[in-house]
């Protein structure tokens, strides 16, 4: 079963200021590059900058989370590149985070809000987890037997009951 993972307001801001505030530093680079003649130092820094503005867009829209699948054998968190496949045989807890568990969130190694939140974060209730969310409610913690902290935001609550019964075998 596919559960749908639509994006909050502030991932709907966050991403929508830094496409517009990439654009400007875009438009200026090229506007610099056509205006530089034969200097290729000059063409060099701002190509360079335009190939980091567009990997860096492209990085992230390609890995953030667009849905989230349950079969038989586990859960899927779907991607464009990457998808991380979760067994239900891995897992030992699955629970709704409580209100407050995620506050003073740290983000160790993540995206924090151009297209989801995803990567690597620090909350000093549950400690450090990754995170394949793109909303902030209907927030799932997912525990694997290696002790890893896995939380995802599907738009369909009832996503949990459908985990708690593949954990427990059906």
């Amino acid at each position: 079963m596919k559960y749908s993972a639509s994006t909050d307001k502030p991932v709907k801001i966050i991403s929508t200021g830094v496409l517009i505030l990439f654009l400007f530093i875009g438009q200026n680079n090229v506007r610099t590059i056509i205006h530089a003649g034969a200097d290729r130092g000059v063409i060099l820094i701002h190509a360079a900058i335009l190939l980091f503005l567009v990997a860096t867009l492209l990085f992230c829209y390609l890995y953030a989370p667009q849905s989230y699948s349950i079969d038989e054998t586990g859960l899927s968190v779907n991607r464009i590149i990457g998808k991380i496949n979760l067994k239900f045989d891995d897992l030992d807890q699955v629970r709704a985070v409580e209100e407050g568990e995620m506050n003073g969130l740290i983000r160790t190694f993540g995206v924090g809000g151009l297209f989801g939140y995803f990567g690597k974060y620090y909350a000093n209730k549950i400690g450090n987890m990754t995170l394949y969310a793109t909303q902030r409610k209907n927030r799932i913690l997912i525990i694997t037997k290696q002790h890893k902290k896995i939380v995802i935001t599907p738009d369909d609550r009832s996503m949990l009951e459908k985990l708690e019964q593949g954990v427990k075998g059906w």
